[in-house]
């Protein structure tokens, strides 16, 4: 299965400036976590931010990230697409055996936000409709992670 997550792996062998990880080491300081369920939840962020990258790019027909050549260009729309889903779904299993329904819960909510988000600003990019001030506002809100 490991054929599946090229465009995983390729996207992880260009890191990006790891922004989520010292976030969580610093939130550490308010709510302390067992070593090996911060390096959990560390894994999970990060597939769950690198997998939405692989969607982001080929919706928005990127052509670098990171200053090397988008997965999809390398390993195809199609491939690409079903490695982001892929990842998204081994992020849920491995939440799932680390943490209780509401993490799942809140994880389920965010995925449905991000979706939502990026939605309309295909829409409206696709449509060449301007948003509104506030309907703008509410998209960045949903589709940040």
């Amino acid at each position: 299965m490991e054929v599946l997550l090229e465009p995983y792996n390729y996207l992880l062998s260009n890191p990006g400036k790891e922004i989520r990880t010292t976030l969580i080491l610093a939130f550490e300081e308010w709510v302390p976590l067992a070593p090996s369920k911060r390096e959990e939840i560390i894994e999970i962020i990060k597939m769950l931010h690198s997998a939405s990258l692989m969607i982001d790019d080929v919706e928005d027909n990127s052509s670098l990230r990171r200053s090397k050549p988008v997965a999809h260009k390398i390993y195809g729309i199609p491939a690409t697409i079903n490695c982001a889903n892929y990842v998204y779904f081994l992020a849920l299993e491995k939440l799932t055996q680390i943490a209780d329904l509401e993490a799942i819960n809140v994880f389920t909510q965010e995925l449905i936000q991000l979706h939502r988000g990026q939605g309309m600003e295909i829409y409206w990019r696709d449509s060449v409709k301007c948003p509104t001030e506030e309907e703008y506002i509410q998209m960045v809100q949903n589709s940040n992670f």
